[in-house]
Order: C-alpha cells, then structure tokens, then sequence
C-alpha cells in the first residue's frame, strides 16, 4: 500500500459509516478494547421501536430533518414527488456498552441526522423521504472476534428495518413506486429486504413492479449475491433502468499497489438466503455512478454533476462539478480520483467509504429523477399518488435539521 494506515483506520471511518468485518486487521489486544463489553447473548436489549409513533422514524415527509436539505440553489420537492424512498443509514452508533442502539442515544441520532443530509437529501428532488430509527449494531460489532454475536446483532436490527418497511408499506406507500436508499450497515440491511420482499426468493415478488431501483451503496456484496440473494433484480447496468441494483465501494485511485485492496475487503461477512457467511478475496458488484454502467470504462471529468461536501451543523454546500473520474476495477472497487481541499480531511488510507454518496451527490440526484422518469412513462402505468399521512404521534416530535 503506498500510503500506510494502520488499525485506526477502522475507527476513522466511524465518522459516518459502519465497515465490513476486519478482525484480521485488530491485533487482539485492540479487540479486547474495541469489542462490545458483553457477549450478545449477556447484553441487554433495547426496546423495540413502535413505527406507529413518528419518534420512530428519523424522516418523514412531513416532518422537518435532514432529508430536507438542499444545496445552494435546489429545492426539496417532496410535497408533490412522484415516488417515496425508503432510506436506511449507516452505522452512526460507536458505544461498546451494548451490540445494539438504544434508540434514545442521542450522539447515534445527531450522527443519523448528518447522514440524511449528507445522503438522503439526495433524493428530495424526486421522492418523499421515510427513514426509520432502528436497533443499528454498533461499529465495534464489526470489530469483533465473535461472527456469531456480530450476526446475531445484524439480526436484530434487520428485524427493525423489515418492520419500518412494512409500516412504510401498510400506512404511507398505497402502492406508489419507491427507491429503496442506504449507506453501508443500512446497505446490508437494504439487500436482505430486496431479496425477502422483491427477488424471485420472495413468496410474492409482485412488489419488485413498484421499485424503482435499489441503491445499496458502500456494502461489500460479492457478485454471486445477484444470482443467490437477489434473483430476478438485475445489476443497474444503463442510467434509465428500474427494478435494478446499484452497488459501489469507493477507493481512492492510485493509493494501492495492483492487486491490493483495503483489507476490510480481503475478508467480507456477508448475508445469503442460507445464512451469514465469511467469504475470502470476493469480487464486487460495481455501478460506476458517474456513467450509471456496469462496466470497467473510466469516466471523464466533464461528466461528473458534482461532489457535495457536507459538514455538521452548516447548510449543505454548492456543489463542485468535474472534480472526480470513476471506474469499477477487476476486483469491484470503484476506482476514484479525489478532489483537492476539504476533501483531504476525510482520507484514511485511500478508503473513501465515508464519502461513498458526497463524492457522486449530485450525480445521484441527477440519476434519480432520470430512473424515476423512466418509470413513470413506461407503458404500464405507476399506481396514482396518495396523499401521505400522518403517523399516530404520543408526543409532538423534535423539530430539528
């Protein structure tokens, strides 16, 4: 590697996101240290989320957050948007005091807030955003010498995710076309809910006619998990196709010898219909976000929208265009020139999995409402709009950005 880090890399990138399993990289006595205090099965757990109640949810359309952040210029259209979008954030809870959130954990919430502006803010252009608190495993879950309570963990906050879902289903959608939207753990998350619900697996994959696609972005999703976790959902490989997947794990261009990778990719735990498995040296699914083609052609700087470098509690930024070229490598790392500046604060190593969404911001933005343009046109016609609706609230919720 020509730029060495070292085991805090793995912390670093808890800025915003959780990581795949690297117990190989934390020397034991780090593990001792990093690992939640208690066997899964000794730890307490939360209390389950009520998505009845809007204090459930970190987004609604109706309600003032993150999601309704627009760069200079833009609007938040999600008062007459054509679609919904189903957001699941990352990884924003760092505590070793349990595997799972409470989710009363005010420094997680703040954390999830940033997420929705710094990445489902994105999609307000085209969609009415709902994104639900749920019981996230920790990052240090993913740290951890334990696969069995790691997945065990996963579990349970994937049980939260499915039931948002089906109240976002039940309550809100009506049969509206919806973008299913996510970021790392929350992309993890996101596949097992596409295959579930929406893959050839599913008891009924009727649903799958009312998706728009799928953005499971900065998981590490081997590309067997097409075939064996998500049949009949294609790879995104054109930038007008619906009921298709975009993956992608961002690295920095040049910051690794040929045939290295960062080494939470050498070994990636992974869920199948079977079971979570370990899978050693995996090729990736990659979507080059720029071009919206899963090929391994490199993009040329006019052709990218814009990076958006977001930063807590300051109005998101305007964007900067022809900044970044992309391309997905032989390995399924999407290969990505950085911008200079600001965006040098965030580089651990060459891994740019915290800027997976910022980097490409308006390149999504723009994808979106080309996806969903798409979908609407198309000879059967989407289901007609119905005004959302309220969730049943005990207590007025936060207004907070």
């Amino acid at each position: 590697m020509k730029n060495g880090a070292g085991w805090l890399v793995v912390v670093a990138l808890a800025c915003v996101a959780g990581c795949s399993p690297m117990r190989h990289v934390v020397a034991p006595v780090k593990r001792m240290v990093l690992d939640p205090k208690r066997e899964f099965d000794r730890s307490p757990e939360p209390a389950a989320p009520d998505y009845r109640d809007a204090r459930s949810w970190a987004a609604l359309p109706d309600k003032r957050d993150g999601g309704d952040a627009t760069p200079i210029g833009m609007r938040n259209r999600q008062a007459d948007a054509p679609v919904d979008v189903f957001y699941i954030h990352p990884t924003t809870y760092f505590s070793r005091a349990g595997w799972n959130q409470p989710l009363d954990d005010e420094d997680a919430n703040r954390g999830t807030e940033f997420t929705l502006r710094a990445q489902a803010s994105a999609f307000n252009d085209v969609g009415r955003i709902y994104a639900p608190h749920y019981r996230q495993m920790t990052l240090n879950g993913y740290l951890s010498a334990s696969d069995a309570d790691r997945d065990k963990a996963l579990d349970l906050a994937y049980r939260d995710v499915r039931a948002a879902f089906d109240t976002f289903l039940s309550q809100w959608s009506h049969g509206r076309p919806f973008i299913i939207a996510a970021h790392s753990q929350g992309s993890g998350h996101g596949l097992r809910l596409v295959s579930e619900l929406m893959s050839d697996l599913s008891a009924d994959p009727s649903l799958r006619k009312r998706l728009v696609a799928a953005y499971l972005i900065g998981a590490a999703v081997p590309q067997d998990a097409l075939q064996r976790t998500v049949p009949g959902v294609p790879l995104c490989a054109t930038p007008e196709q619906t009921g298709c997947a975009v993956f992608y794990n961002t690295v920095e261009s040049g910051a690794f010898d040929e045939g290295e990778r960062p080494k939470r990719f050498e070994r990636v735990r992974v869920w199948y219909p079977d079971g979570f498995r370990s899978v050693e040296q995996p090729r990736l699914l990659c979507v080059n976000p720029v071009t919206w083609r899963a090929d391994r052609e490199s993009s040329p700087l006019s052709a990218h929208l814009g990076a958006l470098h977001a930063e807590r509690n300051r109005p998101l930024p305007e964007p900067q265009p022809r900044r970044v070229s992309a391309r997905c490598d032989d390995d399924g790392l999407l290969q990505t020139t950085l911008p200079d500046g600001e965006w040098r604060q965030w580089w651990f190593g060459g891994d740019q999995h915290v800027n997976d969404y910022q980097l490409f911001y308006m390149d999504i933005r723009a994808n979106a409402a080309q996806r969903v343009a798409a979908f609407v046109h198309r000879p059967v016609a989407a289901a007609p709009a119905v005004p959302a609706s309220r969730p049943r609230a005990r207590n007025k919720p936060a207004r907070s950005r």
